[in-house]
Order: structure tokens, then sequence, then C-alpha cells
């Protein structure tokens, strides 16, 4: 519990409220500085980590967009159920980045987020997540998801890279069905 860092989700949220909302469709972006508790041994952002700042991303998208509250409001809690993460470049102990966070596209279960890591004005490493939207225990598909949350599904290509990520799970021996 102590190893998430709460200081940057807060951090979000306070932003959040003095910042416009945004659409669905729109990008966000959260500047951030690699602290103490995001290091590895090698002094740059630990592998694990990159996960928990896009979790932070995905959480900022919704305070911006309304959905977390209106989530809130009706039980309803969102899930990874996948993740492929690029590393480039790294990112150092005490590096300025910017994260940012887009909805890519969106199929008839999951919602399918990019996060990139940028330094500089250079992509240093990317993050591509599955996620779903759960009620009651239970995974929700993405048309009832939209009626609750009152807003059309974006009108999204499936990139070719994604398509050919969501196939790999077919040939996957060690995916659960």
């Amino acid at each position: 519990m102590f190893n998430y860092p709460f200081f940057s989700l807060i951090k979000a949220y306070i932003a959040s409220k003095f910042n416009k909302r945004v659409k669905i469709e729109d990008e966000t972006t959260l500047s951030m500085r690699c602290g103490i508790s995001d290091i590895d041994p090698y002094l740059e952002i630990n592998n694990g980590r990159y996960q928990t700042l896009a979790d932070i991303g995905r959480f900022n998208h919704g305070f911006r967009t309304g959905f977390f509250s209106t989530a809130k409001k009706n039980k309803i809690y969102f899930t990874v159920a996948g993740a492929s993460m690029k590393y480039r470049y790294r990112i150092p102990f005490g590096e300025k980045f910017k994260m940012t966070t887009k909805i890519i596209y969106v199929d008839d279960k999951w919602t399918y987020y990019l996060h990139k890591f940028i330094v500089k004005n250079q992509i240093t490493s990317t993050l591509l997540a599955r996620t779903g939207v759960i009620k009651n225990g239970k995974l929700i598909k993405s048309e009832k998801a939209s009626k609750i949350f009152n807003f059309k599904i974006p009108k999204t290509k499936l990139p070719i890279w994604v398509n050919d990520w969501i196939k790999s799970d077919e040939n996957n021996p060690s995916f659960v069905k």
C-alpha cells in the first residue's frame, strides 16, 4: 500500500478540478519527475513502476472526463486485462517527464489506452493497456458502459499493431480462456 504513489494520484485529482473537462477521445497529459520511490538499482524508473504511473494516467483521464465520479456513483470499477510495454530510452532519477494517456480503440468488451512517456520531446517508452469495466463483479460490455456513462463510444480505427497484439492472445498457450 505504501509503495503506491498516492501523492501523485491525489495531485492529479486536485489538478483535474482546476483543468477544463476533456472529451473521452482527447489525450491527457501529466507532468512528473522520477523520484526515489520510482527507481530501481540502476537509478532509473523501475519497469513495474511504469504500470503504476500508467494507472495514474488512466485515473487522471477519468477525472478529466468525469468518468471517475460517474463510476463512483454507479459502483463501477475499472480493471486492466492486459498490458504491453515497449522501452526505448531510460528515465533517470530526478528527470522531468510527461506521460500522455489516450484511448486508441474500443471493441465490444475492452477499451485500449496508449500511454507515452516523454522526456525533452522524445518518446522514451510506451504502454498499451487493455481495460474493462466491472459492475457487480462482472465485466460489462462497452455498449452498456457507454449508456451508464452517457457517452458515445469514440470512432477509432483498430491500429494494425494493436490488432496483432489482440490476435497474439489466441496463439498464446499460457493464455487462460
